[in-house]
């Protein structure tokens, strides 16, 4: 029974269900980007600068000015996303977005320490000693 999903409904959730969809691709997309990427201490100190520099927007100066106060953030956090909640930081990096990526090279993560090989039966030790049993 289904006389209440009106044609406006259907419209509205199958809205809202592309959006969802176009959120997740997007959020995949970006995660995909900076997987195995951190801003080295180059990038943040080049970052720095030209949040100090008069080529940065307003908004860039702004954040810089609130990061130096010590206002709970830190570049560190503006460039992996994790401040990404914050109104001035999303106003900061749109508005300055193209010269952000010019500026962050980034550092890729050490790969992981090899895995020692999985024992089989013909690996066992051949000796012992009285304390092993």
């Amino acid at each position: 029974m289904t006389a209440w999903r009106t044609p406006d409904i259907s419209a509205a959730e199958d809205f809202l269900s592309n959006a969802v969809a176009q959120a997740n691709r997007a959020m995949q997309a970006a995660q995909q980007n900076l997987r195995g990427k951190e801003p080295s201490t180059e990038d943040i100190r080049r970052v720095m600068q030209f949040a100090k520099s008069s080529d940065a927007s307003p908004a860039m100066r702004q954040l810089a000015d609130r990061i130096a106060r010590g206002a709970g953030l830190s570049w560190r956090q503006v460039l992996t996303g994790e401040a990404g909640h914050d109104p001035l930081v999303r106003q900061a990096l749109d508005a300055d977005r193209a010269r952000l990526d010019e500026l962050i090279k980034g550092e890729t993560a050490p790969p992981p320490p090899p895995r020692r090989p999985v024992r089989t039966d013909d690996d066992e030790p051949t000796q012992f000693t009285e304390d092993a049993w």
